[in-house]
């Protein structure tokens, strides 16, 4: 710090003589940055999470190239985390498995790029109808960034109030999505005149704000648990009941067959989580009285007909062709290179160059997408980093007993991890913040749970608890 000040000082005469006011105020907001990490960096963390989630932030610095505020909040944990290991010498949180199968996945992801140039002499990059379809540059990027920002996550979120800190911040940013396709369905913004979406975070499209809400109403439901006071349960249950009623109106196919999921996970779960029977009859009844009155027409009929026919399709028929040509693609590029695939990002530019797919459309379905652009070393990485999470997440479920409002965080979270895998069958998510953010909250709780000692007393309660949940 005392190496900057006079660093920043000399760039702010040099900036301001040559009219780059905008960098001088970059270097400003980086030194302060840096100075708030030192004292507290799990602030960093949520800043960087809650950016992460909104997707589309609005700042200052976003059309700056490299100066955004994830990237200079990298930096500045990228100096707190070199002192911190020439301080402590510890190394530890570079050993964490899931930290050693994505260093295996990036290093397949790699050869299946290079591969890709031998494999595809002739394919060129191309414009879509707006963007270009190559994405192999996006995506490695993306990659780079949110396995530093994992590291980041592990070497510093320690205590039981960052878990909770970090819990709110990913529940509270994405519930951002629910306010907003309010706004958007009030204005009349709605897809094909019918269909809700959100403006931030990925609500922007409508199957993944079904996911979204399905998640907040588990997360918001087991907030409500954690501390069972009358005003706590009344906004949890306002929580819930806009994520339902903006569930209802995206009119998602996949939303529909999650929302079973989420009641089977829920009502599944040990008897202390699990929802009355008097709140899911009024559930029932409020979504037929909102379908009947407030939804807008075609959402449940869209819904419900898993295969629709033209007369009534509303652009169904057209999504289920286009999804058909999208898995026939994935399949043919996996048949024919099965080891590495066909490069990351390729996906697009190879169904439209090769396999003469009209639609070349992105594959929707994370284990089409890991098959395809990695093979099936890439697939079998992704699968054994979601079995280790898992493993780790039941660990936490085990021994929750040592801190009730960790076990409540636990339990929302399997949820929100079950229901991720299940929607990475319809949509591309496991390269979102999701899985970095999701992955990173469940080994920091199993590192904190296992931590702490055995309640004096409460050792064979805890032992039923655990068989429980482990149920």
């Amino acid at each position: 710090m005392a190496l900057s000040f006079p660093f920043v000082a000399a760039l702010t005469v040099a900036g301001t003589y040559l009219g780059l006011e905008i960098i001088v105020c970059a270097a400003w907001v980086a030194l302060v940055m840096v100075g708030a990490l030192f004292v507290n960096p799990v602030m960093g963390i949520v800043v960087m999470v809650t950016l992460y989630l909104l997707s589309a932030y609005p700042t200052l610095l976003q059309d700056l190239g490299f100066l955004t505020v994830n990237n200079l909040l990298g930096v500045g944990f990228l100096i707190a985390l070199t002192v911190r290991v020439l301080d402590s010498r510890d190394l530890s949180f570079l050993k964490v498995p899931q930290i050693l199968v994505f260093a295996a996945i990036g290093l397949v992801l790699i050869g299946a790029t290079i591969n890709a140039s031998v494999a595809f002499p002739l394919l060129r990059a191309s414009r879509g109808k707006v963007y270009m379809l190559d994405k192999t540059s996006d995506l490695a990027h993306d990659f780079i960034t949110r396995l530093a920002f994992l590291i980041f996550f592990f070497a510093f979120v320690r205590t039981r109030r960052d878990i909770r800190a970090l819990f709110l911040a990913y529940m509270l940013a994405l519930y951002c999505a629910v306010p907003s396709a309010l706004v958007n369905w009030l204005q009349g913004n709605l897809r094909f005149g019918f269909r809700a979406m959100a403006s931030v975070t990925a609500g922007g499209n409508a199957n993944k704000l079904a996911m979204i809400c399905l998640m907040e109403m588990a997360c918001w439901w087991y907030w409500a648990l954690s501390r069972p006071r009358l005003v706590r349960r009344l906004i949890a249950l306002a929580a819930i009941a806009a994520s339902f009623v903006v569930f209802l109106a995206t009119g998602s196919r996949s939303g529909l067959l999650g929302g079973v999921v989420l009641a089977v996970l829920v009502q599944a779960g040990p008897r202390a989580f699990r929802v009355p029977t008097a709140y899911i009859g009024a559930a029932i009844v409020a979504g037929a009285i909102l379908v009947a009155t407030v939804i807008p027409v075609g959402d449940f009929s869209r819904m419900t007909h898993l295969m629709p026919t033209k007369a009534e399709d509303r652009g169904a028929a057209a999504s289920n062709k286009m999804r058909e040509a999208a898995i026939l693609s994935g399949w043919h590029m996996f048949r024919d290179h099965p080891i590495l695939g066909v490069g990351l990002g390729n996906f697009r530019e190879v169904s439209r160059q090769v396999y003469n797919d009209s639609y070349y459309r992105p594959p929707h379905n994370s284990y089409l997408w890991a098959a395809s652009e990695g093979g099936v070393c890439s697939l079998g990485l992704y699968l054994l980093l979601f079995w280790i999470t898992w493993r780790d997440l039941q660990v936490v479920m085990r021994l929750a007993y040592r801190d009730p409002e960790i076990g409540y965080i636990a339990a929302a979270v399997r949820i929100v991890y079950l229901l991720f895998n299940f929607f990475a069958l319809f949509s591309d998510l496991w390269q979102s913040p999701f899985t970095y953010i999701l992955i990173g909250q469940i080994v920091t709780m199993r590192r904190y749970v296992e931590g702490l000692p055995e309640p004096a007393g409460v050792a064979v309660n805890g032992r039923r608890y655990a068989l429980a949940a482990a149920a």
